[in-house]
């Protein structure tokens, strides 16, 4: 296996190298834009965001994220949809301002004190700016960005000595209602916020600061497994309502970029089953790869952690079932991702996520055939013999249904 197959399996969060940090990560992140904050206090709108490391895990960093000066509108610092038309240099600017004053904390405890950890808790709460007060132990030692595969780029971290809410926070209804239930598990409590309408980096926060689930079981999580974690138990309630409906008719593909990663989406007429492709191409963050790299799974789901695609197979997986939701059809679907040269930063699985979203809200365009698709998927790619390594493909191919004869 090459170094550059290494670190596309590893992407930087499985010290496959055995080294920790990410050599790559820190050398990209040495040429981010630099935070320079000298004072000991911090007053702003936090978005509201919250962080919950996992290094060390349990014992872990955690507290309120907020940025280090004046925003023209902070609730943009933590919502995905609203970074759709900037380019990789000015989302890293734009989040770099958001900075991570922490405080540490066992989260095997079943009881957490501190000003700070509690700040956090209220914001995770909040579905609006709110201000907030941080007193630091020290200004942080580095200026540097944080990049991350599975979040958005971050600010500077700092330990803190205290927080403080200043302003009231708006808690909507339903959450209330939810977090104030400690009788209900945690993934029916993420399932009914999510039927709900409450946003899903509303109920990540909720997720990993311990506030959804059974009362002697809450506890606060990191919040990469946050994200990866309110994804899948979402799209596993989602997939049993989808088997339910009518398979589609005929082949569909949707394509798309974003941020320097080509989507090409292919829907078959099959039951229900899911794989994503990846090709990292010359230029893109880890390097070029001379192989595709694939996860799948068929209608009974999966049983292991999908280690070759990671957090992006779970963001692409969510989209494509709210698509089929929305549809109320269920097919085969194959998720091509072509990483190019334009993406030059790890940004966060959001990218995935909103990028699948935006490729099945695209006109799609109808086939016969299941060939004449795969041709057509071939165009604007530089990998046009990706799909020799979907399994699904393969299965599509030598597995005739009834509709066939």
């Amino acid at each position: 296996m090459t170094n550059a197959e290494l670190c596309v399996l590893c992407k930087g969060g499985r010290e496959l190298c055995g080294k920790s940090p990410c050599p790559l990560i820190r050398r990209v992140e040495a040429a981010m834009p630099r935070t320079v904050h000298s004072s000991k206090e911090i007053f702003g709108l936090s978005p509201p965001s919250v962080f919950v490391g996992r290094y060390g895990y349990p014992r872990v960093s955690a507290g309120p994220m907020l940025p280090s000066g004046e925003v023209e509108d902070p609730a943009r610092l933590a919502n995905p949809a609203e970074w759709l038309g900037l380019s990789v240099e000015e989302l890293v600017a734009l989040r770099s301002t958001l900075m991570r004053p922490v405080a540490s904390v066992d989260v095997l405890k079943p009881i957490y004190s501190g000003s700070v950890i509690d700040a956090a808790g209220e914001l995770a709460l909040s579905s609006s700016p709110v201000d907030t007060e941080v007193l630091l132990e020290r200004p942080p030692r580095s200026s540097r960005t944080s990049l991350d595969i599975f979040e958005a780029p971050m600010g500077p971290s700092a330990p803190a000595v205290k927080a403080r809410i200043v302003d009231n926070i708006v808690v909507p209804r339903r959450v209330d209602y939810i977090v104030g239930d400690t009788a209900l598990g945690a993934g029916e409590g993420v399932m009914d916020l999510y039927k709900h309408g409450i946003p899903e980096e509303h109920i990540q926060r909720l997720f990993s600061t311990g506030q959804l689930g059974l009362a002697r079981r809450r506890r606060m999580v990191p919040t990469r497994w946050t994200i990866t974690g309110v994804q899948d138990i979402v799209a596993k309630h989602m997939m049993d309502s989808v088997l339910t409906y009518q398979v589609m008719d005929g082949p569909l593909l949707y394509s798309h970029t974003l941020l320097g990663n080509r989507f090409r989406i292919i829907l078959a007429p099959r039951v229900w089953s899911f794989e994503m492709v990846e090709t990292w191409l010359k230029g893109a963050f880890w390097g070029s790869i001379p192989r595709p790299f694939s996860d799948h799974e068929t209608h009974r789901g999966r049983s292991t952690y999908a280690s070759n695609i990671t957090g992006a197979y779970y963001a692409a997986r969510l989209s494509v079932l709210e698509h089929m939701e929305g549809l109320r059809r269920q097919a085969t679907c194959i998720v091509y991702r072509e990483i190019t040269s334009q993406y030059w930063a790890p940004l966060g699985v959001w990218v995935i996520r909103e990028g699948v979203r935006e490729t099945l809200r695209s006109p799609p365009q109808a086939f016969d055939t299941m060939d004449d698709a795969l041709k057509a998927a071939g165009s604007g790619v530089d990998a046009r013999d990706w799909h020799s390594s979907s399994v699904l493909l393969r299965n599509i191919r030598s597995q005739r249904t009834l509709e066939d004869f």
